[in-house]
């Protein structure tokens, strides 16, 4: 098809668009899947026009993902000064095909901004084009059905299995996932999908033979071209297991009575559980006090009669041990279970590096089980595959470690001592929180609180990728007062990937590959990333899959080579794909007093696609924040990519939204403090001070670019929209902005509706620094005393 047809009797094959689109097939990369599974009536029509890309176009390398006809796509790539607009095509029908180009709003070398055509058919996929005098570069795909894990990812047939990811569902059409095994071509067959969300499917696995199989799901929209990349599973042996030998703590002489000494007896009880694994060792009714440490053994369960009525309680502090945890295991253990008991040892851990249970290994199963360490952590894993449910967690945290696949469900965390956080994680992958409750153990008492933390990841041990918290509630949850409290924690939900620094540098680049000197001192850990922060190709990450004398070996091909001279690199984990969907987050109702950082989710530094969506945000210093840093004065800025912040309720804070940058420092060359995030549709009411807060440093560097605030309403807020000098920090009293400060490029404000309080509201609808570039298309403003207003811009569609 020539460049210039239009929608108009669109009717041509696909072949080549798949083609091209084939390259892009990464589940990090833009574009589909490369190859169609059968098409079906639930998936709709999809026939795109045939576009050669031609050489020297721009290219696209990321955007947000995510979007509806009128509304924002931002784009990072390679556009310097050739590409003057972008090709557009959504179809969901065979007379319903739409293309059309569109202006950018804003765009320079690395990034822009562009609204989606009004015109187009809504709840499609689109395609978008970048166009230049050369032609057209590749596709990118907006509302692409994405898979990025499954889990567990071994399961029998017949048992639950969910599947996560982004734009997995979408109104008028029914998802689909397809099964066949791995590595041989065969039919796919359906499976049954009995709850979907657009991040989660959940499914039964049909009833196969054991062995390895792959899946791929579809949204209904898109077309043959619809399905996702690949992911794969395992199918267990359906055989049930023969019933395990039971081993009665009493019959090797243990009282419950809570008086006695049941130690020798409960170890010699585990014993023999151990010799005759798979095993079950079984403690009836009452109360076992031990005065030592014991070993899990691989095919144990711990089973009491119910947490109310079996308790093994420690009756000597773990400081007099030589253990690092009442219950550990030796080396790896598999396979073992707690279920039905009360395990406890109040005041009796202590210490950082002590724990009520640390086990090492795969298959751990703690279900309806309580576990109190008021003093000291909880639990601490290092394991694959983790279940956590129904149970109540008392202390002050657990600590996963790098664990994978996780799943910590139906449980109670009670947080004491001014806890860190009931989860922590250190490059974990493959976790889900779901209808959890986080509450402090005992208000009336000084060590009976916790900071307000549910999730904690942090990157010293390598990325953390997948991540899905849904249904999980918080309840008055933050530091408890700022005189006693290090008030700087309270993030709810946090990815802190923050303090990285730039590498020199490389001495050259391939085409999948960037070498470094190796005298440069480069460390390179299992689950490193690259990052082009910088200059040509800036947006790309790539995993590193080999390190040799400095040559690092990268995942897949790069989409826009990067210049060995110009671009800079992070070389560093990252924490990507992450789910915050439909949970109800709670602070304190001293948010206004208390100068704390209690915030619902807070996506800071090196995260990529990260979405925070219809979640229920109340009492909190600040609602949502998306923010880079500099961390010290020898890091440099770690940038927020591509988040999604959408159709959240905030109420009763201090700011709704915040974002930028916070504790900057010079940064030379100037490395970008975040890229393409999209708050939109969020419902903020009643904040003390600010509506969207968009923070800035007095330092060179960590500069936004394409940020977009769009249909937010905005109600009852003192001030509207701000942008100044460290607001974090701010109370009404707003700074300027230096001009060699924090630059905010490309930033948009789209159809938002900002109401202030009313007749004698002291704020302003708009305050930001006059060389900050900030444009307004289709807002709406009132209920402030005149004042500031920002730029008018014009609707590009």
């Amino acid at each position: 098809m020539s460049e210039n047809r239009r929608s108009k009797g669109i009717c041509v094959t696909v072949v080549s668009v798949l083609a091209v689109l084939a390259s892009f097939a990464s589940p990090a990369g833009p574009g589909f899947a490369a190859e169609a599974a059968p098409a079906s009536d639930d998936v709709d029509v999809f026939q795109p026009p045939s576009i050669t890309p031609a050489r020297g176009a721009g290219v696209i390398v990321d955007g947000l993902r995510s979007a509806q006809p009128g509304e924002i796509v931002t784009l990072a790539g390679d556009f310097g000064e050739k590409v003057s607009g972008f090709e557009t095509f959504g179809q969901t029908a065979a007379g319903n095909a739409v293309r059309r180009t569109v202006k950018p709003i804003r765009i320079d070398a690395g990034s822009a901004v562009i609204k989606l055509p009004e015109g187009l058919p809504p709840h499609s996929t689109y395609l978008i084009w970048p166009k230049s005098r050369a032609g057209y570069g590749a596709p990118f795909a907006v509302n692409q059905t994405e898979v990025w894990w499954i889990g567990p990812k071994a399961a029998r047939g017949g048992e639950p299995v969910s599947v996560f990811g982004r734009n997995l569902t979408g109104p008028g059409r029914s998802p689909r996932v397809v099964i066949r095994p791995a590595d041989r071509d065969g039919a796919w067959r359906p499976a049954s999908i009995v709850r979907a969300n657009p991040f989660r499917l959940e499914l039964i696995m049909p009833d196969l033979a054991p062995g390895e199989y792959e899946l791929k799901a579809h949204n209904g929209r898109g077309g043959d071209l619809g399905w996702s990349q690949r992911l794969r599973f395992v199918i267990e042996s359906g055989a049930a297991p023969a019933s395990p030998q039971t081993f009665d703590v009493k019959t090797f002489g243990a009282t419950g009575d809570g008086v006695q000494n049941d130690g020798p007896a409960i170890a010699a009880a585990l014993a023999a559980a151990a010799a005759a694994a798979p095993s079950t060792l079984y403690f009836p009714p009452g109360r076992y006090l031990c005065d030592r440490a014991l070993i899990a053994p691989s095919g144990v369960e711990w089973r009491g009669a119910g947490r109310q009525a079996s308790t093994l309680a420690f009756s000597v502090e773990l400081r007099t041990l030589d253990a690092p945890a009442f219950i550990h295991s030796r080396g790896e253990a598999s396979h073992v279970t707690f279920d039905g008991l009360t395990i406890e040892a109040d005041g009796k851990v202590g210490g950082p590096d002590g724990g009520l249970v640390s086990l090492s290994g795969s298959r751990l199963r703690f279900t309806k089980v309580k576990l109190s360490s008021w003093g000291g952590l909880t639990l601490r894993l290092a394991a694959d595959d983790v279940t956590i449910e129904d149970s109540d967690i008392v202390g002050p945290g657990s600590f996963l470690k790098s664990s994978s696949q996780a799943f910590i469900s139906g449980t109670t965390f009670q947080m004491t001592n001014d806890g860190e956080s009931a989860i922590a994680s250190w490059g974990g992958r493959d976790i889900a929180m779901t209808g959890n409750r986080l509450v402090n153990a005992d208000e009336s008492r000084a060590d009976g609180h916790g900071v307000g933390r549910l999730f904690v990841a942090q990157p010293h041990l390598g990325r953390t990728r997948n991540l899905y918290f849904s249904g999980n509630e918080t309840v008055n949850a933050a530091p408890r007062d700022c005189a006693e409290v290090d008030c700087n924690k309270g993030e709810q939900i946090i990815l802190e990937f923050g303090g990285v620094l730039l590498r020199p540098r490389p001495v050259s680049i391939g085409p999948s590959s960037v070498t470094f000197r190796a005298q440069d001192g480069l460390e390179i850990e299992p689950g490193f990333d690259v990052v082009v922060s910088g200059g040509r190709g800036f947006g790309q990450r790539r995993r590193i899959v080999s390190a040799e004398k400095g040559k690092l070996t990268l995942d897949r091909p790069w989409d826009v080579t990067p210049d060995a001279k110009a671009s800079r690199f992070f070389v560093t984990p990252v924490a990507e794909r992450a789910v915050v969907y439909r949970n109800r987050f709670e602070g304190r109702r001293t948010h206004s007093q208390h100068d704390s950082n209690s915030t619902a989710t807070l996506v800071w530094g090196l995260c990529f696609d990260v979405v925070v969506a219809d979640n229920d945000i109340s009492r909190m210093r600040h609602g949502v924040m998306v923010a880079a840093t500099s961390g010290t004065k020898r890091d440099s800025v770690s940038a927020p990519f591509f988040a999604l912040v959408e159709d959240n309720r905030i109420s009763d804070g201090w700011n709704g939204l915040y974002t930028g940058l916070t504790f900057g420092f010079d940064t030379d060359p100037v490395v970008a403090g975040g890229v393409g995030t999209v708050f939109r549709r969020n419902d903020i009411r009643r904040m003390s001070n600010i509506g969207v807060a968009f923070d800035t440093w007095d330092t060179r560097g960590g500069d936004f670019s394409a940020t977009v605030f769009e249909r937010n309403q905005i109600e009852q807020v003192r001030y509207g929209v701000v942008s100044g000098l460290k607001l974090i920090w701010s109370n009404g009293a707003f700074a300027p902005t230096p001009a060699d400060g924090t630059r905010l490029r490309q930033t948009v404000l789209h159809a938002n509706r900002i109401d202030g309080l009313g007749s004698g509201a002291r704020g302003a609808a708009f305050r930001s620094d006059r060389f900050q570039d900030w444009i307004d298309i289709g807002g709406t403003w009132s209920g402030f005393p005149p004042g500031d207003r920002p730029p008018r811009g014009k609707d590009r569609d």
